[in-house]
């Protein structure tokens, strides 16, 4: 994807990225083959690092358009929150409004019914059929939405190889402009190893390689053990 003219007018004008990209391919499978000059390696090695600046220097242009482009879009975003926050505080006034009314209609009817049933009982009249509404629960949905909550945004983030660094991998703003942004200029680089970090990798190498040797030598000891034949393995059966 091509930078936008924003990102141009930061960085500058680039270099052909295309012919970079290509060249710099062709010197790899120069630097592949046996008979590769130091020469290539060394161009190779300057292409890539050129590449490389390239590829940061229009993150760093791409990043800050974008965070203007999210400072703006949060104020226009914050204006309409506060209007819907106003509409459902309205929403709220008229509900509960709405609910005294219903309940006090409900009230009066239940007063009515309560009327009808001692008139009726004290005269030994018969009750008229009086309909009478059933709870609301059974009659509105009363399931509402919950509000929102600020959830705390927990940052991704990866081991190299050793499980001694960890760098952010920036996967919980996956599927944003942002994360695409990254992306294309590509992770930060692995923080260098600390002198205390060498040295556990060294000792780990250490342990592998004397592991290898104890296997070798358990495996050349097996070797000079003489494999006993079917008479000899008679011969030692008991009673014999």
């Amino acid at each position: 994807m091509a930078p936008s003219d924003e990102v141009t007018a930061a960085v500058g004008a680039a270099p052909d990225y295309g012919a970079l990209a290509r060249k710099a391919e062709q010197l790899r499978q120069i630097v592949a083959q046996p008979s590769a000059k130091e020469a290539a390696a060394q161009e190779l090695a300057r292409i890539e690092q050129q590449l490389v600046r390239r590829r940061e220097d229009e993150g760093v242009a791409a990043a800050k358009a974008r965070l203007v482009g999210i400072r703006r879009a949060v104020g226009s975003l914050m204006n309409e929150y506060g209007e819907d926050r106003q509409g459902v505080r309205d929403a709220v006034v008229a509900l509960r409004a709405a609910i005294e009314t219903l309940n006090a209609r409900a009230e009066q009817l239940g007063s009515l019914r309560a009327e009808a049933e001692a008139l009726a009982d004290r005269f030994g009249l018969e009750l008229p059929k009086l309909v009478m509404p059933h709870e609301p629960e059974a009659e509105i949905d009363l399931t509402l939405p919950p509000f929102w909550y600020r959830a705390p945004q927990r940052p991704a983030f990866e081991q190299d190889e050793h499980r001694l660094r960890e760098r952010r991998t920036y996967q919980e703003v996956d599927g944003t402009e942002g994360h695409r942004i990254i992306l294309a200029a590509g992770l930060a680089p692995w923080p260098a190893l600390t002198p205390e970090q060498q040295a556990v990798i060294a000792e780990r190498a250490e342990d592998k390689r004397k592991e290898r040797e104890s296997m070798a030598e358990f495996a050349r000891e097996a070797a000079r053990i003489p494999t006993a034949g079917p008479l000899e393995r008679l011969g030692r059966l008991p009673g014999r």
